[in-house]
């Protein structure tokens, strides 16, 4: 069994994001570093200047060089790794030369170790633990006395109370927020990860129905053809007149099944072509009145044949799938509008009767829904949700509050000219 990774790692945060955090907060750190000292010098106490003034500047040349290094070409991990290290050497350094262990800025090593272990987990982050503990456990030993030796006892003692809170409020601080913008982090990709197990889910359910499809294509190819010979051998010998139109009637719904099927068997070689946009539109849906002559379809668009663009054949699949929910919900008339703006097809479609349950509008176009007319919104719409995000749009749902549902699609198209 596979181990799962662990909660906080370098595979499941940002980690550019998380060192330009970093190199922000070491300029922080330097320019607060650098206020501290100036107290110092007011308070006239006995430090090694100079070393203290080349550990900063030490450490603000290593965090200039740093973006230098990222167009180099090296990684952020990298990056994070040298810079934990630097700001080890640099504490202790500084450390070194104002007191040692007895210095209350020694609990600043807990931040630079928590981030190695949050973002470089492993080897290094042992590493840096290691190293740490080591460094502190040296200062015990090689110093320069702490500034404070030869004051008054008490004000010594109480100076030192006060920069051990101080250092610990700021390394609370920074801890948490850090451990807080991780976690933020995290919930975004859970997030990410969920929208992704849905598409998946999503497009497996569309495979499968389109292996079902091709299968059911290729059964009732041979039916059809059947019944195509039948109707044309009844035409000829029929001698009853009457039942002619029936006959045509039939001959006709037949043909269309067989052209049904032949788009649905060449699916795969669509793509995408140029055309103006609203004559296009207008013909297409001049084609579905004539075979759903039971619905009132109300057409607005713009005058004129509007602009050339290139439309993918999948479009027509998806917004005649979303017309024909409308139609069965809308009780038999459907109001459909088109617009052009800023390179953006706007198409939006209504029915004036049904609405849809919060729960379906949350759900609409993610999975099929089971639901009763007048308001079934289910697999259709899941169909047309899925081809306009592949192509790069959008389709949302919303009831009207007259009654009825309002489905508007959105579709980016590159405009090609006029003719």
């Amino acid at each position: 069994m596979n181990a799962s990774p662990p909660p906080f790692s370098g595979q499941s945060v940002d980690l550019p994001r998380a060192e330009r955090h970093l190199w922000y907060l070491r300029w922080a750190m330097l320019l607060l570093a650098g206020a501290l000292l100036l107290l110092a010098s007011t308070q006239a106490l006995r430090l090694a200047w100079l070393p203290l003034l080349q550990a900063l500047l030490t450490l603000g040349a290593l965090n200039l060089m740093l973006p230098w290094l990222k167009r180099q070409q090296l990684g952020p991990l990298w990056l994070i790794r040298i810079g934990v290290c630097a700001d080890l050497l640099a504490l202790s350094e500084v450390l070194a030369f104002s007191g040692g262990a007895a210095n209350p800025l020694a609990s600043l090593y807990l931040p630079p170790v928590l981030f190695a272990a949050l973002l470089s987990p492993g080897l290094f982050a042992w590493a840096v633990a290691l190293l740490a503990v080591t460094v502190y456990g040296l200062l015990f030993f090689w110093h320069l006395p702490w500034p404070l030796a030869h004051a008054d006892a008490a004000y010594a003692f109480y100076a030192h109370q006060i920069g051990m809170w101080l250092i610990f409020s700021l390394s609370a601080l920074l801890m948490t927020g850090f451990i807080s913008y991780l976690s933020r982090q995290l919930s975004e990709r859970e997030a990410q990860l969920a929208l992704a197990r849905e598409t998946q889910l999503r497009d497996e359910q569309l495979v499968a129905l389109g292996m079902q499809a091709a299968v059911a294509a290729h059964a009732l190819s041979t039916p059809l053809n059947t019944l195509t010979l039948l109707v044309d051998e009844w035409r000829d010998t029929q001698g009853n007149a009457q039942a002619q139109p029936e006959l045509e009637l039939m001959q006709g719904q037949l043909g269309l099944c067989r052209n049904a099927l032949t788009q649905l068997k060449h699916q795969t070689q669509t793509g995408a072509l140029r055309l103006p946009l609203y004559q296009t539109l207008s013909e297409r849906l001049l084609g579905w009145r004539a075979l759903r002559p039971d619905v009132r379809l109300d057409w607005r668009v713009p005058p004129g044949n509007g602009p050339w663009v290139r439309l993918d054949a999948s479009f027509w699949p998806a917004l005649f799938n979303l017309i024909n929910n409308a139609a069965e919900a809308g009780g038999g008339r459907v109001e459909v509008s088109a617009q052009w703006r800023d390179g953006m097809l706007q198409v939006d479609i209504v029915n004036r009767q049904g609405c849809l349950t919060p729960a379906q509008l949350v759900a609409a176009g993610l999975t099929p829904l089971s639901s009763a007319k007048p308001a079934g919104m289910g697999l259709g719409v899941m169909l047309s949700h899925a081809t306009l995000a592949r192509l790069g749009g959008s389709l949302t749902l919303d009831n009207r509050a007259s009654g009825g549902v309002h489905a508007m699609l959105t579709l980016p198209l590159r405009e090609e000219g006029q003719e």
